[in-house]
């Protein structure tokens, strides 16, 4: 009767030819792993802007995204000092304008992006950018172009937004 199976020579050569496949594979799928988050969060940025955006001019009041630091908290609000990668809140702004006040309503609450992910802002939408009833954006600084930058290990993309409030992408590098 034969035996089959494998010699401890073969079994070397496997293994070797293995980890070289694997160390050829691993870099790049870190790549494909931080180009995938960087889209993950920008389209959700974008589809929060474009929420806010529809109901500003569907309510026919200006309607507020703004970044938060407790986003899982048992009453969100907004905070000046918080990062964009930290949360942010989508609420009707029928008050101060880029605050939560009692009677404004809370429409959608995003809880943080990974702790790779860095979201930055120009000064137009540093604190706030909020919609008004034409569907036109305006942010802190007034009427203006708004950018976002999201950034994740090289991978970047940036989130223009128009006076007529419209958001397009770019893509670059960190």
């Amino acid at each position: 009767m034969e035996r089959r199976g494998f010699t401890l020579v073969e079994l070397l050569v496997v293994l070797a030819v293995g980890s070289i496949l694997l160390a050829i594979a691993v870099p790049g799928y870190g790549f494909l792993v931080n180009t995938s988050r960087v889209a993950a969060v920008t389209n959700n940025l974008v589809s929060t802007l474009q929420l806010a955006r529809s109901e500003a001019i569907k309510r026919g009041m200006r309607i507020t995204v703004c970044k938060t630091a407790h986003a899982g908290g048992a009453a969100p609000a907004c905070d000046a000092t918080a990062g964009w990668h930290e949360g942010w809140l989508v609420f009707v702004d029928d008050g101060t304008p880029g605050v939560i006040d009692a009677s404004d309503a809370l429409l959608r609450v995003q809880q943080p992006a990974h702790a790779d992910v860095s979201i930055t802002a120009n000064s137009h939408i540093s604190r706030f950018i909020s919609y008004l009833p034409d569907g036109r954006s305006r942010g802190v600084a007034g009427l203006g172009n708004g950018t976002f930058e999201v950034c994740v290990s090289g991978s970047r993309r940036d989130i223009v937004i128009n006076n007529a409030g419209r958001p397009r992408l770019v893509s670059g590098s960190c």
